[in-house]
């Protein structure tokens, strides 16, 4: 698939199951580019440290055998990727319902523990994230020719059809009752996701130094029906 963008120079996206992605000669290249786009935390005081992917290996340990990844190539150089894999929710994560953070003061978000927080919760206000078709490593190189020019939405688009493929080949034909999922840190991408039609259905906070970063934060859990 060959896409040209406004003020950007023309590009194509290629899509690739684990074991396609684990021969490639490009996985350094893909592992600096998801590793420079998280660095990159926009206009938010937020900063990391810790790297997003410590090995060349570990997208492709983290999809198994049934996730995949879709790149964008401008240049025979990667530009951005998206990856989708079946997730399953880990029954010891609580996830808190949205708006649970609303009652804590940016401070107290940024300082407290994760403990501090949640013995002020409500049992009942308790979410049950159900995870599927997860997205990770949605990741854009930090560029102002790729930046903001729509490539992350294709790349999602392409993970999409790879999906609905993948579906139609054992016989699921309601794709429009299928979510596709991801998890988003508020404060650095957060509005952005809400723009492209994404609703948090769950949220947990994270004390600083999570990941590496600087600050505290609250990760949203998000969905969105499939595009069909």
């Amino acid at each position: 698939m060959s896409t040209t963008v406004e003020g950007s120079p023309s590009y194509s996206i290629e899509t690739f199951t684990q074991s396609d992605l684990l021969k490639q000669p490009f996985l350094q290249e893909l592992q600096d580019v998801i590793n420079a786009s998280y660095y990159d935390t926009g206009a938010s005081s937020y900063k990391k440290s810790g790297l997003r992917l410590k090995s060349d290996t570990q997208l492709a340990d983290e999809l198994q055998e049934t996730g995949f990844t879709a790149i964008a190539f401008a240049q025979n150089s990667i530009i951005g990727t998206a990856s989708l894999k079946i997730s399953s929710p880990d029954p010891e994560d609580v996830w808190k319902f949205p708006g649970y953070s609303e009652q804590f003061t940016a401070d107290e978000i940024f300082s407290a523990s994760s403990a501090v927080l949640d013995s002020s919760g409500d049992k009942h206000r308790d979410a049950h994230w159900k995870g599927g078709f997860e997205l990770v490593a949605v990741a854009i190189k930090p560029d102002p020719r790729y930046r903001r020019k729509g490539i992350a939405e294709c790349l999602i688009r392409a993970c999409e059809e790879e999906l609905k493929r993948r579906m139609a080949l054992v016989g699921h034909i309601e794709l429009s009752r299928l979510c596709i999922t991801l998890r988003s840190i508020r404060e650095i991408q957060g509005a952005y996701w809400l723009k492209r039609g994404f609703r948090v259905v769950g949220e947990q906070y994270y004390p600083p130094f999570t990941w590496g970063y600087n600050q505290g934060f609250v990760l949203w859990a998000m969905e969105r029906q499939l595009s069909v």
